[in-house]
């Protein structure tokens, strides 16, 4: 039997356990309460870090929008330069950093307006972005890599957070519109526009008119046509005819009312109707075959089918997209009647109150109207601010013409003058070798303006000449090389006050010597003033190899000033590249009213002219600018036999022609045009932090 420990013993020893346990365990809860608590306390102080790095990174992304937007509303300094290069860009800096100052000083704030320079570095003040801590500061600099370009850095800080985000801008100076102008612009069939569009005269109306390519072609695909148009009137926002697949709601209800995008574009126009409609083998393409109307065997308008073909076209040496005039009509030629925003003036209640009875503004502005990149804004934009838009005063272009003025007649070299070629020289009606010829002008048109009797050059190359005021010759098969300047009397006045209103140019032109003014009446040096003042000219079968340019008039004088383009009258200008015609409140008929197909032109750089109708088959290659604010409106394609006409039932016999508009952003401004520049950014320059910059 084994003796127990005596009772005293063996309490104590449980009893000094149960503490030691107990003073362990204490220790590791107090330990991981002071862990948690230490844990929770950084989780919140690393949350709160997170979320003040975040705003800040907001504040210097608001930074950077802030200033773009205050870039494109500040008066920018002007330039006559066209090409900006470094050398040119250099010079600009100081008026920029003037301009950006000029606008700061506009802030509300006044503590946020002052700004520094230093180290070539304007740096902006803190500037608030709301109510709370946030703040950004922007560092404007020049890159020393190359001076057209700015380096934007804007940096933002909330409490005691800072983030840094840089993007460059471009200095550049460009006409960012394939059509600007003052007057009504009418876009017909197989007239296919590439780049946005502006019209800046709220007081014109329609401002804008668009037929569509496809309605014509055959009785069914015009019926749903007019059904699809009938259609988005009534459930599409917007007057672009396109409905958006991600726009859940209208796509809904398209796909309801049987419409769908039937080439996967993304979209639901009338292209889709009419690729479903000659799609045979269901390949979502149109190829020749398909579209060739099986009882004539025949295209059923071959014209629409290359001006579709043709879209895209190279902008630059080496640039050429997949499926250029290949032959077939698919997802790769990227059809739309316009692709890029419409700017138009105007209001929709304004435009809309003065559309006669029935008459709604989508019933005018047919075909589909696409965003050049799939994050553009609205398509088509009514009711614009015209001071957004370009400054359309002729005035602005007159250094043009006078850079080509001073490259022409003895400018360009010495006179030559031989039976067969005028060189150097101001023309006069001795050189004419053609006769005199009686004729209606414009040409072909049954609402003939006036009537001309016109000396006649002929089979002649002329180079570097000038066409004084008052010859009104007309050209038959001339080849005109290097720079052709027309002289015009600038001077329009009324009881000897110079005068901008296109009526009393008007009444300027039709100022009589002898007798009253008729437009059958054929007008001489005898009996017209008009005639001696003014330079109404005709050019048949011609071809020019260089710039055609003219005076600046100081009102639009209808058909005074008038140049007509017909025949087979080609523009291939490889002398100046920046510019075709450029001749402010000048009138410029071109093609045919009886063959439109008839006459191949490509217009390059600029084409500023007072008012431009265009009947055949041509390609401009960079930007037209209509600066008269007379006339009545700017025809871009086939709209019939007359000047009034808004469609045509009837086809000519030779087709409608095609027009392919593109604006060409790598053509350089011919130098003379007093505009502003821009500041454009470049998205594809966007990083976080700050460029290194070499000291």
């Amino acid at each position: 039997m084994t003796p127990s420990l005596p009772r005293g013993l063996l309490a104590t020893g449980r009893r000094g356990a149960v503490a030691a346990l107990a003073m362990i365990y204490l220790m590791l809860f107090g330990t991981l309460a002071v862990a948690m608590y230490s844990m929770s306390t950084l989780n919140s102080q690393t949350a709160a870090n997170y979320s003040d790095f975040d705003k800040a990174r907001g504040a210097a992304e608001s930074g950077l929008h802030w200033i773009e937007y205050r870039f494109n509303r500040m008066a920018r300094p002007k330039t006559l330069v066209g090409n900006i290069t470094p050398t040119v860009a250099n010079n600009l800096w100081p008026s920029i950093r003037t301009s950006i100052t000029t606008d700061l000083n506009t802030l509300f704030v006044a503590t946020e307006r002052p700004t520094q320079f230093t180290n070539n570095h304007l740096l902006t003040s803190w500037i608030a972005t709301d109510n709370t801590p946030a703040r950004f500061q922007v560092d404007i600099t020049q890159d020393p890599a190359d001076t057209r370009k700015l380096i934007i850095s804007s940096t933002g800080k909330y409490n005691g957070a800072l983030r840094t985000l840089t993007m460059k801008f471009h200095i550049e100076k460009k006409i960012k519109y394939a059509i600007a102008g003052k007057v009504p612009i009418q876009i017909g069939r197989n007239t296919l526009v590439e780049g946005p569009i502006a019209m800046v005269a709220p007081n014109r109306n329609p401002p804008l008119l668009m037929l569509s390519d496809f309605r014509h072609l055959t009785p069914s695909l015009k019926s749903k046509i007019d059904s699809f148009n009938d259609f988005c009137e009534k459930n599409h926002a917007g007057y672009d005819n396109r409905i958006n697949t991600e726009n859940a709601s209208e796509y809904k209800k398209a796909l309801a009312a049987g419409y769908t995008d039937y080439n996967k574009d993304g979209a639901v126009d009338e292209y889709d109707l009419f690729v479903r409609e000659f799609d045979r083998n269901g390949d979502i393409a149109v190829d020749q075959w398909e579209f060739t109307n099986p009882s004539t065997g025949k295209l059923y308008d071959p014209e629409l089918f290359s001006a579709i073909d043709s879209l895209s076209a190279p902008k630059f040496p080496g640039d050429l997209r997949i499926g250029y005039q290949n032959g077939i009509i698919d997802n790769e030629d990227g059809y739309a009647k316009i692709r890029g925003q419409i700017n138009i003036s105007k209001t929709a209640k304004d435009w809309q109150s003065q559309t006669s009875s029935g008459t709604t503004i989508h019933d005018l502005m047919l075909g589909p109207t696409a965003p050049e990149t799939s994050n553009s804004s609205t398509p088509v934009q009514l009711g614009v601010d015209p001071g957004s838009l370009v400054d359309l005063n002729p005035a602005n272009f007159q250094g043009v013409s006078d850079n080509f003025r001073s490259r022409s007649g003895a400018g360009g070299g010495p006179p030559v003058n031989t039976v067969g070629l005028k060189a150097n020289v101001t023309l006069d009606a001795t050189m004419a070798n053609g006769g005199t010829v009686v004729e209606q002008t414009p040409f072909g048109s049954v609402s003939y303006e006036a009537t001309y009797k016109r000396p006649v050059f002929s089979n002649m190359t002329l180079r570097n000449c000038i066409i004084p005021k008052g010859l009104n010759a007309r050209f038959d098969n001339c080849k005109f090389e290097g720079v052709t300047f027309v002289d015009i009397t600038q001077n329009i006045t009324k009881g000897g006050v110079t005068t901008k209103n296109a009526g009393e140019g008007l009444a300027w032109s039709e100022r009589m010597r002898t007798g009253s003014f008729n437009h059958s009446t054929a007008l001489t040096a005898a009996n017209s003033y008009g005639f001696t003042d003014g330079n109404n000219l005709h050019f048949n079968n011609c071809t020019f190899n260089g710039p055609l340019a003219g005076a600046d008039p100081s009102s639009y004088t209808y058909f005074t000033n008038k140049w007509e383009f017909t025949g087979a009258t080609m523009f291939d200008n490889q002398v100046d590249q920046t510019a075709t015609i450029v001749s402010p409140q000048t009138s410029i008929e071109m093609g045919s009213f009886t063959a439109p197909g008839s006459a191949p032109s490509t217009l390059t750089g600029v084409v500023v002219v007072g008012n431009l109708d265009i009947r055949g088959t041509s390609r401009v290659d960079g930007s037209i600018i209509v600066t008269g604010d007379g006339a009545m409106n700017t025809t871009l394609g086939y709209f019939g036999n007359s000047d009034g006409s808004t469609d045509t039932t009837s086809i000519p016999a030779g087709g409608l022609g095609k027009l392919n508009i593109m604006y060409n952003p790598n053509r350089p401004l011919p130098d003379g045009i007093n505009m502003a520049i821009d500041l454009t950014a470049d998205p594809s320059t966007y990083v976080e932090g700050r460029l290194a910059i070499p000291n």
